[in-house]
């Protein structure tokens, strides 16, 4: 089984500096001609030039070329979006994150807000002759940004649309301010995301969540296939998604490809210490019972600051087995101080284990231009070896 390798290259965000073309030309120069690269993933700043150079030079090398396009966040920078609303009709707070992310979430069943990335696309992108669009932010908040913005959407549209499902929001409270051992009173974890929970009131919010991302994503999805577009998604790992309103196997009839986010030692959302942590910390229950009996649904041992490795690619096989797309499992190449703390032995470690479980496609995130050379010649001397 031979090794396919996506790289991944912020070019900037809607309102940030784009990076230069000869800036990704010359890295990208000196890591494909000993890389098995299929595809490259680049945005999300505006402009044509950037991503019109780009593609004229992969499509020499026969190279996949994707949009990375955010959908439910970062629109409300240059486009007027509808929020998400929290039980008390408050919008909730953006999460902290890099200088050229917002974190704004909006609301996926306000018709605008699909319409926003619609129209950011024909005005900014149209043009270059991309392979296909590479969709990111495609969620609901994590518990990065507080349980109140994890209980949402309350917003007009999606109250229509609960009692449309004699969904009951007011159980929904009770059961969130009853005590419990564990968070969110969850009995049992049986994987790619599916939880059992005490009070059906929170799997049931969950699963309409889960509904409303993918009832989204199939509209804007059947917009990008009429341009003959390929998709790929940026997902959560499996066992953090149903909290983001993801059903990962759902989804995967959507795409071409997806790339849970496994980003094993990275303190930042997305990352799986980071996540993990925030949910602990924002639900309710004695800290020590909460830790104890989540890492035990998991099999994570809790006396570990990083989330084991042979767990990260037992989630990835198991996702692999259930979804419709390839898994592409994301592994952080980056190296920012107190963030990500990146390094060659954990990238060595991470793609031979994966490897050793049958799995050799991989993302190499989130951003090539800022990995450190030693990291990316480990990459290469792991997969030549």
């Amino acid at each position: 089984m031979e090794y396919e390798i996506v790289l991944q290259i912020f070019s900037g965000g809607f309102l940030g500096e784009t990076v230069l073309y000869e800036t990704v030309e010359q890295k990208l120069n000196s890591v494909l001609p000993r890389l098995p690269v299929k595809k490259v993933i680049m945005g999300w700043s505006p402009g044509t030039t950037l991503y019109e150079k780009t593609a004229a030079f992969l499509a020499k090398k026969e190279i996949e070329f994707y949009l990375w396009l955010p959908v439910f966040s970062e629109t409300g920078m240059i486009r007027a979006q509808s929020p998400l609303a929290d039980f008390r009709g408050s919008v909730p707070e953006r999460a902290v994150g890099h200088k050229n992310e917002d974190f704004s979430f909006c609301c996926p069943n306000d018709p605008q807000n699909l319409r926003n990335v619609i129209d950011i696309f024909e005005r900014e992108f149209a043009g270059t002759p991309f392979t296909g669009v590479f969709l990111d932010k495609i969620r609901y908040p994590s518990f990065a940004q507080g349980q109140k913005s994890v209980f949402t959407c309350f917003c007009p549209h999606c109250q229509a649309k609960y009692r449309n499902e004699n969904f009951d929001s007011d159980r929904l409270k009770d059961a969130l301010s009853a005590p419990a051992p564990s968070p969110l009173g969850i009995t049992a974890y049986r994987g790619n995301g599916a939880y059992s929970f005490e009070d059906n009131s929170i799997s049931k919010f969950f699963a309409l969540k889960a509904a409303f991302i993918f009832e989204g994503l199939k509209e804007l999805c059947q917009y990008f296939r009429g341009k003959n577009l390929k998709i790929g998604f940026d997902v959560f790992a499996p066992f953090l998604s149903v909290f983001t309103g993801q059903d990962l196997p759902l989804l995967s009839g959507l795409c071409d490809f997806m790339k849970p986010m496994m980003y094993r030692i990275t303190n930042a959302p997305a990352g799986l210490p980071f996540e993990l942590e925030a949910l602990l910390r924002e639900t309710n229950g004695p800290m020590d019972s909460k830790k104890r009996l989540m890492y035990d649904f998991l099999g994570l041992d809790p006396d570990k600051k990083d989330v084991d490795l042979a767990f990260v690619v037992n989630e990835a096989v198991n996702l692999a087995s259930s979804t419709a797309c390839p898994v592409y499992p994301g592994i952080e190449i980056n190296r920012i101080k107190n963030l990500a703390e990146v390094h060659p032995d954990y990238i060595e470690g991470t793609v031979r284990a994966y490897a050793r479980a049958g799995i050799r496609s991989f993302v190499l995130s989130w951003d090539l231009l800022n990995a450190p050379p030693e990291n990316i010649e480990r990459v290469i001397d792991v997969i030549d070896g």
